[in-house]
């Protein structure tokens, strides 16, 4: 075994997460930080990312983290003049429900932290003088809350290419999209330009004493190093349980396989100003009475007659020139062991699209005829049961963990850096770092969260 060298702090993981913790880091003052990872940078999770960001969540642990991390993005757009197209058009939810019966939702978001609720019907506005959709409100965007639309007609004239049976739609404002490998690399290089270092290797062991953690073993080109430092990061994504187990610790994770598509809008259907739209809706897919009689006679097509969550997402892609659109659906709720090259559903890019259809008309010529290319992504939600990440101690004197972030590692990236570098550097901590890290878990006053998609911020 050789003996490598000495380093302040390891971070296991060349994710958005852990970029952004080595550029915190870096910027507290730590400069001996070596990132390791046995793949590109930005390349497994990270590259699949929806990359949208929102504080509209459902507990106030999460909204105070979030509006953290949109403020840091802020100052960084600010700084690199939008290097990462940071732009808040919001996120928009609809539904074919009338808001009487969204009146449970609306009255939880409206005693968070998130800002006001303004409510548009019948051509009456409560809290607002009017509504109005920007086509770009830029990385300045000021508004926050959400403009509850309780209008059928309103969302047509706001939203055309709506089907007209949507009859409420909630416009979180303090939202919108990134560029996540443009953000990802921006870090990654002005961290190393701070002395951090970037190594390709396998993390197989972690070393402790009776202090906590002292060296850690990598294996480069086949042949074995041992790396001193009293600092590891656990930023290896859906690998960080095999990663933790390294400590003897367990990790209160899993990890479910999600999937999205990206094609050309090649009749326009989506318009490029459209903000990141959710269908909160439950629904069945539309099959004719032929189709229904074959899935249901094939025993491993059968799933695709049955209900199929809310949560089918669809944006407008690249800038205001692109063609394309990208379609998400978190369809799959069993929980797997993690592998770098994950095998995709090949029925998910009709069921996507014929689901999309029901309540955007537009889009039903594509499936009659799929533009080609198609382009498939799929990536790990890895996440605990109340979908909140683990940031902080791991248990182990000198382990940290930063992980679990779920679907929302881009847009959580920056304040999850952030934190993980205070808890290290020992610089003082937000009012939501205890209820982020493993000590929640611990607490009788610890956040508590449903399993359904609108209460633990799936939606």
């Amino acid at each position: 075994m050789k003996s490598f060298e000495k380093a302040d702090v390891v971070i296991c993981g060349a994710g958005s997460a852990g970029v952004a913790a080595a550029y915190y880091l870096a910027k507290s003052g730590i400069n001996n930080v070596l990132i390791i990872d046995k793949n590109p940078p930005l390349s497994q999770t990270s590259a699949k990312s929806g990359e949208n960001y929102r504080n509209w969540w459902p507990n106030n642990t999460m909204a105070h983290f979030m509006d953290r991390s949109i403020d840091l993005m802020q100052d960084l757009a600010r700084a690199t003049d939008n290097a990462f197209n940071m732009e808040q058009r919001g996120y928009l939810y609809i539904t074919r429900k009338p808001a009487h019966e969204l009146q449970s939702y609306i009255d939880h978001y409206s005693q968070l932290d998130v800002g006001g609720i303004r409510v548009h019907d019948d051509g009456k506005v409560r809290g607002a003088e009017h509504y109005a959709h920007p086509a770009s409100r830029g990385y300045e965007g000021d508004l926050d809350g959400a403009d509850l639309l309780a209008d059928s007609q309103i969302i047509q004239k706001s939203f055309p290419h709506l089907s007209a049976n949507i009859e409420t739609a909630v416009h979180a404002r303090r939202a919108g999209s990134i560029s996540a490998q443009q953000l990802g690399m921006y870090l990654l290089e002005e961290a190393r330009k701070l002395g951090v270092r970037l190594l390709v290797g396998d993390v197989t062991d972690v070393e402790v004493d009776n202090q906590g953690v002292y060296a850690v073993e990598i294996v480069i080109d086949g042949t074995q190093h041992r790396i001193q430092t009293r600092s590891f990061i656990n930023a290896a994504g859906p690998f960080s349980p095999e990663i933790a187990s390294l400590l003897g610790v367990e990790l209160p994770v899993f990890s479910v396989l999600q999937q999205k598509i990206a094609i050309q809008d090649i009749h326009g259907v989506i318009p490029r100003e459209a903000p990141f739209t959710i269908i909160m809706d439950e629904q069945y897919l539309d099959w004719d009475e032929q189709e229904k009689a074959d899935l249901g006679s094939d025993t491993e097509l059968q799933w695709l007659l049955k209900k199929f969550p809310g949560g089918l997402h669809i944006k407008p892609e690249g800038g205001k020139d692109s063609p394309w659109i990208k379609l998400g659906w978190a369809i799959n709720r069993v929980a797997e062991d993690p592998v770098w090259e994950p095998e995709m559903t090949p029925e998910f890019p009709e069921i996507v699209l014929r689901g999309a259809a029901k309540f955007i008309p537009g889009l039903r010529p594509y499936l009659e005829k799929l533009p080609k290319p198609v382009v498939r992504y799929a990536g790990y939600y890895t996440k605990t049961k109340e979908n909140m990440p683990i940031i902080g101690p791991m248990g182990v004197d000198g382990a940290y963990m930063l992980g679990a972030l779920s679907g929302f590692g881009t847009m959580a990236s920056c304040a999850a850096g952030e934190l993980v570098a205070a808890w290290i550097a020992g610089n003082d901590l937000p009012g939501y770092a205890r209820e982020l890290s493993l000590e929640r878990y611990d607490s009788t006053t610890s956040t508590e969260t449903s399993t359904g998609l609108n209460h633990n911020g799936e939606l």
